[in-house]
């Protein structure tokens, strides 16, 4: 087992791909490889950090619980209280958007703004969501104080107080919500279109208004549309595979106005009508949603109780919930006598991952992430056990998954006017179990996240201080479980192939993970049950206070989460015992038992010959693929 991770070893097989191995590392003789290029690959992804130290990764050291200061449920005046966030997660839907998307305008070099907007709509339906809520209870809240708006406007009605949340809810309801609802020929008249494709080079790029349907309900190649072209006296008749649709001319795209005028607060750095790095955006947008949300939680805890804020109230703001998560950095002595380890715990927001020649596709980059580094000369770490400095083995991994995933792509250098320009695969289903942490809850099952948005930068000549950026975003179509990407460029839309999106140049990735819904309501610090259990069939907890739990019901209806806050204590033993056997779910945290020790390496010069002693057990077609996806050997590695 790769120490602090969930990927393992085995004799036999590739330690990068899996494959049937013959050959094994000349130096430590404990990985296995199908090729020189193997090697040479999980060499620069990790090996390298832990080759020779077998004896020392024999040693398990379970990851233990995080601090409480890290989690949520540790606030005792949260910004939202477990109970209002149950709801919201109840009444919020995760699925893909439907109907076709609407543009922004360009205005002063805004594309950054655009696509990180466009992707933040459509790929994390419940910020929107519980923005709109805010700014419903925002304007009930004024409407109330002010009396009513019409006897208000009447005197001296005073508009709402300047709210960047209440604005980001007002661009999202009032520019980006879909233009239509499209299907196969759903064409409309005053649609704005684009050619494209057309013999007649003239005319390519051109930009026309649909003026007739002259078959638009058909599917066929010949299907056509009358445009009226500038210049042109009449319409011309166009084939509906030549044209792009780009918005309708009765809802022309609006620039984001409502964000702009927050951009010295975003970031105090950027400048209007510069050219500005769409991750920065993204992280000074969440940035600002926290701080205002934190200020109006202090000023109603002092007006009801004259108390001070708790200090780590932000892990229950909007952007922890939404987009946190918790990295662990494992860090353990290799001396043999001692061999032991420390850990800390870190929360996050989004990855930032690096691109290098050994990374070929996004598993890679979490790889190289999560791969183990030596700390020795220089860095040479002190031992809390046996208070030596020694050569230490670090490694980070993911103990608690986030909700909705966000993956930076490092393809701008400090301080260097190139840029990466690798296209790194990335996959439209990603499994990000093999990257947790071996004391992570989950265990057992995959981790699956659903790519919903992908941001470009389209550079010129290979440079990162001037571009474009544009997005690629998915939404539902008419039909039942069917989906549709789109290219927005600013306010130009077009229909893509998911292929074509997967081939991309990509820089921000925005991942929903796959039933988040009820894994959001899941406690971060909670033990996963034992892979594989099988889970009886029992009644959903009748919840507290109206809000239905998606929690199993242990004892008297309720889960022991409920249970706790109802009676003011735990259920009794065996109640727990059920529960956590049908949910996966237990307040306690019982370390598991340490693996079993690997087998051991053959001797040296022993090459491919079969080891002395009891031969090791093979891994079969339906056991757990080492990878650590969760899934079976047959259907993951094995069935390459």
């Amino acid at each position: 087992m790769d120490g602090g991770t969930l990927r393992s070893s085995k004799e036999g097989l590739c330690a990068t791909c899996y494959a049937k191995a013959s050959v094994y590392c000349s130096k430590c003789k404990g990985r296995w490889y199908c090729s020189q290029s193997c090697q040479a690959k999980d060499w620069n992804l990790g090996h390298k950090g832990d080759c020779g130290l077998g004896d020392i990764l024999q040693v398990k050291s379970p990851v233990p619980k995080p601090p409480a200061r890290l989690l949520a449920e540790s606030v005792e005046r949260p910004v939202h209280s477990d109970a209002s966030w149950r709801k919201l997660l109840e009444s919020s839907d995760f699925s893909a958007r439907g109907g076709w998307p609407r543009g922004l305008r360009n205005v002063a070099n805004c594309c950054y703004m655009n696509a990180t907007l466009q992707s933040l709509y459509h790929s994390v339906p419940l910020l929107h969501g519980a923005l709109k809520q805010h700014s419903c209870d925002h304007e009930r809240q004024h409407t109330e104080s002010v009396g009513c708006p019409a006897t208000a406007q009447a005197s001296a009605y005073q508009e709402p107080p300047l709210c960047f949340r209440c604005n980001l809810a007002a661009l999202s309801e009032n520019h980006l919500a879909s233009a239509k609802v499209t299907s196969d020929g759903d064409w409309e008249l005053e649609d704005v279109v684009e050619l494209h494709d057309l013999k007649t080079e003239s005319l390519n790029g051109q930009t026309g208004l649909v003026v007739e349907l002259l078959q638009p309900k058909s599917e066929a190649p010949e299907a056509r549309l009358g445009v009226m072209l500038p210049g042109k006296a009449s319409p011309i008749a166009i084939k509906t595979q030549n044209l792009r649709f780009l918005y309708n001319r009765s809802e022309v795209p609006s620039p984001p106005y409502e964000v702009l005028r927050w951009l010295p607060r975003l970031n105090e750095e950027f400048t209007f009508g510069a050219q500005e790095d769409a991750h920065e955006f993204f992280n000074g947008l969440l940035r600002l949603l926290e701080d205002e949300e934190l200020k109006d939680h202090a000023r109603q805890l002092q007006e009801s109780s004259g108390e001070a804020l708790e200090v780590q109230a932000d892990l229950t703001a909007l952007p922890s919930r939404i987009f946190g998560g918790i990295l662990v950095s494992q860090c353990t002595c290799t001396r043999k006598e001692c061999a032991r380890s420390s850990f800390s715990f870190e929360p996050f927001r989004d990855l930032s991952l690096e691109i290098t020649e050994a990374t070929d596709n996004l598993e890679d980059m979490l790889k190289l992430f999560t791969a183990p580094e030596r700390l020795d000369k220089q860095n040479s770490w002190k031992c809390e056990a046996c208070s030596e400095v020694v050569r230490a083995r670090k490694q980070i991994t993911i103990y608690s998954p986030p909700n909705f995933l966000v993956l930076h792509l490092k393809r701008f250098r400090f301080m260097e006017r190139g840029k990466v320009t690798k296209i790194v695969p990335f996959p439209a289903i990603l499994n990000l179990r093999p990257f947790l942490s071996s004391g992570a809850s989950g265990e057992g099952r995959p981790v699956e996240y659903e790519l919903r948005a992908v941001i470009v930068h389209v550079d010129k000549a290979g440079y990162s201080h001037f571009g474009h950026y544009i997005a690629f975003v998915k939404c539902a179509t008419h039909r039942k479980n069917t989906f549709q990407w789109f290219r927005i460029d600013d306010s130009i839309i077009q229909e893509v192939e998911e292929q074509q999106v997967l081939q991309q140049q990509a820089y921000l990735l925005f991942y929903t993970r796959i039933g988040a819904s009820q894994e959001a309501l899941r406690r971060p610090d909670a033990a996963a049950g034992a892979a594989g259990a099988a889970a009886p069939s029992r009644g959903r907890c009748k919840g507290r206070e109206g809000v239905i739990c998606s929690f199993y019901a242990c004892a008297e209806g309720l889960c022991t989460r409920c249970y706790q806050e109802e009676y003011g204590r735990p259920p009794p033993a065996e109640a727990q015992e059920a529960g956590s056997a049908s949910n996966g779910y237990t307040v306690t945290a019982t370390p598991k038992a340490a693996p079993s020790a690997p087998a051991s390496a053959p001797a040296p010069g022993q090459g491919k010959a079969a080891k002395s002693g009891a031969k090791p057990k093979k891994v079969g077609a339906n056991d757990p693929c080492p990878c650590g996806s969760g899934k079976k050997y047959k259907k993951c590695h094995g069935g390459a």
